[in-house]
């Protein structure tokens, strides 16, 4: 279960829907867009997650035309039915209100009526099966720095809902005039385009330094820095939007072409890409100065990268056209570049150190060559959870083929290692016959960490949008390695990223998605 916010981008929706997250942005920044495009992830059959969207313009009544599941209602007939919403909440209905012309009392007893049977439900231990989650636009006026103009119920929610299963979702163009206790207490960011100092200063707290605030200035529509629960400080492009946007900006319409269309900014940016040519789209792909966020990648030559692109056409037996590139963007790959440092023993007696860098896929925990791309290992990814006892048992069986328990006893003298011997047996990557422990995956690797030294690997600075982040935690990658490799300590790692170029080519009316490792110019798969 995952909620697909952005190129290359997906958060889980437990971190999401009983937190307290903010969507800040000034106006045109793209943050209503990316409220609708989370309750459209929300709603999707395979997430069927509650929301109720506290809509202030009208922008949301999109969502009700996509998704048969989300419903349109009146707050004035809602505000004190609690049976009602009741039935929304155990239910995970998907609700939006049209507020744009109701009071604020109204709105504060429908949300007072949420927290009571919210609260009745935790009684009643029911709460932990129906997680709910609360979306407030314009939170500068329902939760201002004044408690004497907003909501009250609010801030209670935002301090006690969790327990209940409630989370709440607040979205706003000016940060500095929301309640501060509220605001610091956001477990999730996303923060787009800022301008106004005051603006910039109120979100200070979820930056390291002021310089890195300052970046909020340089962003583009439906760009957005991301923090918290649900992911590493990382800038994303929101994917984009399924719905139709009731807020969107008018165009200026042209006299001579009646037929335009309303579209907002953003639908506009996203838009052009289509009328490009092909080289202007590869050209596109391929810049390395442009993009959300700063990051270090593998060299690649990009001519190479171009004929690779070039090269994966398909063409035609006799007759016809050949494939031509209908859209590519480049998607960068985490990758651990670790500094080791390994103690070996001298022939005459004492010991010496020797330090090198290898390269560790920051996703599946392989052991990467020195170029980046070929695997040195395989099935590395079923040990990343496991801890040092059970990787140092699972190396001894994988190394020997088999091991009996007295084996084991030897090598691992005074550890407790049966628990570590059934969990790995329960995890079905180990099997028992015949007294003899024998392994269940082929699982291999080096066992000399030093033969895959990536010290001469050329590292490049650029900017990018699909940077995917890690899904394995530095402290696991260091419990790997000491558990597979004794003797060696790891001093530092930096994440570094291999970038891969995803295709869509098109010829008549079908398509086909492929990727290509830029570095090799292999495709890694098609679909």
């Amino acid at each position: 279960m995952e909620l697909h916010i952005g190129e290359a981008f997906s958060i889980d929706p437990r971190y999401l829907v009983t937190e307290r997250s903010a969507v800040i942005g000034q106006s045109g920044s793209g943050k209503s867009y990316l409220v609708s495009v989370i309750c459209e992830e929300l709603a999707a059959p395979e997430n069927d997650l509650g929301f109720v969207v506290i809509d202030t313009e009208g922008e949301y009544a999109g969502l009700s035309e996509l998704c048969p599941n989300v419903e349109s209602k009146d707050i004035e007939d809602l505000s004190k039915d609690e049976d009602e919403i009741q039935r929304i909440i155990t239910e995970s209905k998907k609700i939006v209100l049209d507020v744009s012309e109701t009071e604020k009392k109204v709105i504060n007893d429908f949300l007072d009526s949420i927290y009571r049977v919210a609260t009745q439900l935790f009684k009643a231990g029911a709460h932990k099966q129906n997680p709910f989650l609360i979306v407030v636009e314009e939170a500068d006026v329902y939760i201002p720095q004044s408690k004497r103009d907003g909501l009250e119920i609010l801030q209670v929610i935002s301090r006690r809902g969790r327990k209940r299963g409630l989370g709440i979702l607040l979205a706003t163009q000016r940060p500095a005039l929301v309640n501060k206790n509220v605001l610091s207490q956001c477990n999730n960011v996303f923060i787009g385009k800022l301008t106004l100092k005051n603006d910039i200063d109120s979100v200070r707290i979820f930056f390291s330094s002021m310089d890195d605030a300052r970046q909020l200035t340089e962003l583009e529509p439906g760009q957005f820095y991301v923090q918290g629960t649900i992911s590493d400080p990382s800038f994303i492009k929101v994917r984009r939007r399924k719905s139709r946007h009731g807020g969107a900006t008018p165009t200026i319409k042209s006299r001579s072409d009646p037929a335009t269309v309303q579209t907002s900014h953003s639908e506009a940016r996203e838009s052009h890409d289509v009328d490009e040519s092909e080289p202007a789209r590869v050209q596109r792909a391929l810049d390395t100065t442009r993009g959300a966020k700063k990051v270090p990648f593998i060299y690649y030559d990009e001519i190479k990268a171009l004929n690779a692109l070039n090269n994966n056409k398909r063409k035609p037996l006799i007759l016809g056209t050949s494939e031509s590139i209908m859209d590519v963007k480049r998607v960068l790959l985490p990758v651990f570049s670790v500094n080791v440092r390994e103690v070996k023993k001298r022939l005459l007696g004492g010991t010496k150190y020797v330090d090198y860098r290898v390269l560790i896929d920051a996703i599946t925990g392989e052991l990467l060559s020195p170029t980046g791309v070929h695997r040195r290992s395989e099935n590395l990814s079923y040990l990343t959870d496991l801890n040092p006892i059970q990787l140092k048992v699972m190396d001894f069986i994988l190394t020997n083929k088999a091991a009996s328990y007295a084996q084991l006893r030897e090598v691992l003298p005074g550890k407790r290692f049966k628990p570590s011997l059934k969990k790995l047996e329960e995890m079905n990557l180990i099997g028992l016959k015949d007294d003899m422990y024998f392994p269940l995956l082929n699982i291999s690797y080096p066992k000399s960490l030093e033969s895959q030294n990536a010290d001469s690997l050329k590292i490049k600075n650029g900017r990018a949008d699909n940077v995917t982040k890690p899904k394995i935690s530095k402290q696991k990658l260091n419990e790997l390695i000491r558990g597979l490799y004794p003797g060696c300590e790891v001093i530092s790692v930096d994440t570094i990223y291999s970038t891969v170029l995803e295709a869509i080519y098109a010829r008549d009316t079908k398509k086909r998605r492929v990727r290509i490792d830029a570095l090799t110019g292999k495709p890694l798969h098609s679909e």
